[in-house]
């Protein structure tokens, strides 16, 4: 995952940075909440698992079938 400053002047997002990509790639953009400061190390902790090739799907599948075998239980 890439992380990149940006501005948003309320219509446009304008990065900081350079954006260091070959190919069209589909972001996702999260406001930080003004009253809660986080540290782009902390953001990275918490999207741990939901990248590509994290197997993400599998795991939730998986974890969804371990709960149907309790709740049968």
């Amino acid at each position: 995952m890439q992380v990149v400053r940006a501005l948003f002047d309320g219509h446009d997002i304008k990065p900081i940075e350079t954006i260091r990509t070959k190919n069209k790639t589909e972001v996702l953009v999260i406001f930080p909440n003004p009253a809660e400061e986080i540290l782009p190390s902390e953001a990275r902790r918490l999207f741990r698992g939901s990248g590509r090739g994290e197997k993400l799907t599998e795991r939730l599948l998986k974890s969804r079938a371990d709960d149907i075998k309790y709740d049968t239980r």
